[in-house]
């Protein structure tokens, strides 16, 4: 049997099957209940809120394809300069 991605399904274990570029220009990005992750574009630093977390967290120097490790509640506008998109499915 191979791996056919169409079929693949969109569970927790699946990385995702659509994603949107994130735009910062308006202020900070409140996370949609439907992402399952944050990926860096472009380079930077990420400055962002774990879904249950009590402060932010800085991230800096963050590779294009580097995936963050948490559920993000907010994306902060403050302190980002990375190029961000959210994947979903």
């Amino acid at each position: 049997m191979t791996y056919d991605r169409r079929n693949a399904g969109s569970g927790p274990l699946t990385l995702g099957t659509n994603g949107e570029t994130i735009d910062l220009g308006p202020g900070d990005f409140v996370v949609p209940d439907s992402v399952k992750a944050i990926v860096i574009t472009a380079g930077g630093n990420v400055v962002c809120k774990a879904m249950f977390g009590l402060a932010d967290i800085s991230m800096t120097g963050l590779p294009a394809g580097y995936v963050l490790p948490w559920h993000c509640s907010h994306i902060r506008k403050s302190g980002t300069t990375a190029k961000l998109a959210t994947i979903g499915g």
